[in-house]
């Protein structure tokens, strides 16, 4: 039934006129009834207060109204006759069912979106419920006292609700649309494909598809908590409607991605539970597309007298280096100098190369790897982030030298290479990152700036108390400068620093386990010494 504003602007006329006209007909010691009824309604009806709030407390007052007319009008019409003035205030109550299902709370998500055993499918909602034990009730009640008109509304307004629900039961769920051994589900997804590196934040959106003949009602749960989807609650009221997921794909993520739905019809009596696929994911971890493009720039760059010849990079670089030391050779790019062309190579390889020539004066770089890593997501990130870096520095033509240790010992360290061979070396490092740590929980990394700091204001104090702070105060100093000093992080950075002249910068490729502590103290040192460390 499809109300319209016209129509119920005339049901709610006529309930104020039948309750007003009943209660000038019955008799003094009744009367107190429908003039009851009569300002509660009207309190309903034009109080200021949200739809939500109205929605509860007006149907079970419309649903009241409905079988209680009856009985008023009996001694006057008679036990038949009496049932037929609850017809005009069935659009009303119609009404309140739909603006009652517009703020039905389906609760928390669905069990089977949280990985329990539920099964999916369709059933009553608590309102239906609710409504079915209070229409029985009553009409046990009716046929014990002989109320005729009462159980005969009763009946009517049966009948009206279990037309609702074959209807729904029917259209809701096009059985023809699905297979016989599946649960019918009244929306589809058009299912989408995304290819996405581990750890990257993606948006697409999704087109919903309501196979329904209804303008019910869709809550949408996302079960995993990388993945979310805006609008989760939606009004079917279009053949297709398009939502938005976003998600930050997981190492381990699934292949088909689903959500976990509630489809509850437009009068809120039936709710079907069901999951929709919405895209496919296939997810690349980043460690194998780190290593695929250095293996891409070293197959397309070859050494020069000093060991390299940069890629071809794909977005806007600097010009060639105008040193004095011979570097390397490497394709043509928009803004190079003519002059420095190698045109025995241009010719012999029919493409322009251009010659690049060593800047002495560019910073040198060291890296510092953790090889101990947690878990496998920790593994994969470490070794994008290790390769990524390697990476960088040879297509910026910056010589590294690499520290690596894990939790027990210094694996391996270097002088400054070039970066050709500093890549090299980085994928080399890579089959000895292991997971050799159990997952822990560690304390906050602490500020040891801010910590020496506190420390010199308090030892300036001449109160006894500062003084007492200031030794509790050291002894956490000097506990985490023995940390630090045990921790191999710290013998790696000191064998390699110790072979390289001048400042450089330090990037620490890490998964701060182990070594949390010990990089936070190695990061103060190194910056008091005039160190660009980099986390």
């Amino acid at each position: 039934m499809r109300v319209f504003p016209g129509l119920l602007i005339l049901c709610r006329v006529y309930v104020i006129a039948a309750l007003v006209i009943a209660g000038v007909s019955a008799p003094v010691v009744y009367a107190v009834i429908p003039w009851s009824m009569l300002l509660a309604y009207l309190y309903l009806e034009f109080r200021p207060s949200p739809v939500k709030d109205q929605a509860h407390l007006r149907l079970p007052c419309i649903l009241f109204l409905t079988l209680s007319l009856p009985v008023f009008f009996e001694p006057l019409l008679g036990v038949w006759f009496s049932p037929l003035l609850a017809l005009p205030v069935l659009p009303l109550l119609d009404h309140s069912l739909r603006q009652f299902a517009s703020n039905y709370k389906s609760g928390s998500p669905p069990a089977f979106a949280t990985g329990s055993s539920v099964r999916e499918g369709r059933r009553p909602t608590e309102l239906c419920l609710w409504l079915s034990l209070s229409l029985f009730t009553i009409g046990l009640v009716a046929l014990a006292l002989a109320g005729w008109s009462l159980l005969l509304s009763v009946a009517l307004v049966s009948v009206y609700l279990t037309g609702l629900i074959v209807l729904v039961w029917r259209r809701a769920n096009p059985q023809s649309l699905v297979p016989s051994h599946q649960s019918p589900a009244p929306v589809s997804a058009e299912v989408i494909s995304r290819r996405v590196v581990a750890g990257n934040f993606i948006q697409a959106p999704v087109r919903l598809v309501n196979r329904s003949m209804l303008a019910g009602h869709l809550r949408l749960f996302s079960p995993y908590p990388w993945f979310s989807v805006m609008p989760s609650r939606l009004v079917l009221d279009k053949p297709v409607i398009e939502i938005e997921v976003s998600l930050k794909a997981p190492l381990a993520g699934p292949a088909p991605v689903a959500l976990a739905a509630v489809f509850i019809d437009p009068w809120g009596l039936i709710k079907n539970d069901f999951t929709m696929k919405i895209l496919d994911l296939f997810v690349i971890p980043r460690a194998k597309y780190a290593e695929w493009l250095a293996r891409k720039y070293l197959e397309t760059s070859r050494g020069g007298s000093q060991g390299v010849m940069t890629a071809v990079a794909t977005s806007t670089r600097r010009a060639s280096r105008r040193g004095i030391e011979f570097y390397g050779l490497r394709a043509y790019q928009p803004g190079d100098s003519a002059r420095t062309i190698d045109w025995k190579h241009t010719s012999k390889l029919h493409e322009i190369i251009v010659k690049e020539f060593l800047d002495t004066g560019a910073e040198s770089a060291v890296v510092a790897v953790n090889l101990s890593v947690t878990g496998e997501e920790e593994k994969d990130k470490v070794v994008s982030d290790l390769i990524t870096t390697a990476l960088t520095l040879a297509r910026e033509n910056i010589p590294s030298a690499l520290a690596a240790y894990n939790h027990r010992e210094v694996v391996r360290t270097t002088r400054l290479l070039d970066p050709r061979q500093a890549l090299i070396g980085a994928l080399s490092l890579v089959r000895e990152i292991t997971i050799s740590l159990n997952p822990r929980r560690y304390l906050a990394v602490p500020d040891v700036g801010r910590l020496k700091a506190n420390l010199s204001r308090l030892r300036q104090s001449r109160h006894a108390s500062a003084n007492k702070l200031a030794e509790l105060l050291q002894l956490e100093y000097t506990a985490l400068l023995e940390t630090a000093r045990q921790n191999p992080a710290t013998a790696a950075l000191n064998n390699v620093l110790a072979g390289v002249k001048g400042k450089v910068n330090v990037l620490i490729v890490s998964g701060r386990n182990h070594d949390a502590e010990a990089l936070a103290f190695n990061e103060h040192a190194l910056k008091s010494r005039g160190y660009r460390f980099l986390l």
